[in-house]
Order: structure tokens, then sequence, then C-alpha cells
């Protein structure tokens, strides 16, 4: 949690604040005192732009990911923005190949 929130350049009570919670209660999730009940994953998933799968692995591994990227192409609002994407991923292909 402390990485997505990191990613995002968000504080511990700007994450609080987003799902209801105090700062305390964001420190003992990140620190292992206080388990995330699973009524709370969907607002901390949304607040911190991941996936919901992103609580239940320690380790992204490629299921999980290829989940993760279909989401958030499904939330590209036209099919022009997902032709871009997926072009864009064709470019990406081809760079990783001649790195």
């Amino acid at each position: 949690m402390r990485q997505a929130r990191e990613r995002l350049r968000m504080s511990q009570e700007d994450l609080a604040e987003a799902v209801g919670k105090d700062q305390r209660s964001i420190s003992e999730y990140e620190m292992g005192k206080r388990r995330l009940g699973v009524t709370d994953l969907p607002a901390l998933a949304s607040a911190l732009e991941v996936p919901f799968v992103y609580f239940f692995e320690e380790e992204a591994n490629s299921r999980s990911l290829d989940e993760a990227l279909l989401e958030y192409f499904h939330q590209l609002p036209t099919q022009e923005d997902q032709q871009a994407a997926i072009d864009i991923v064709r470019v990406l292909l081809r760079i990783a190949r001649q790195g």
C-alpha cells in the first residue's frame, strides 16, 4: 500500500481523507499492525489507482498484470482511445525487443 501511495505522491493524511479513515489507521495498515477489511478494499484500490487484486499478492504475477491492464483499457472512453492504447503498447514492445 505504501508503494502505491508514494507512487502517487500522496501523504498518509491524503489517503486517509480519500477513504474516510484516519492517518493512524493508514500508518497501521502500512506497517502491518492492522489488517485491511474487505469492505475497505474498493475505496483503497480506487484512491491508490490500483486493481483490487493488488492487496492480495506480494508480487504481481502475469495474470494480475493482465487483469490490471485490461481493467485500465476498459476505462478508456472511446474506441479511438483504446486503439491509441494498443498502438502505444505496440511501440513499447518494439522498443523492448530492440533493447
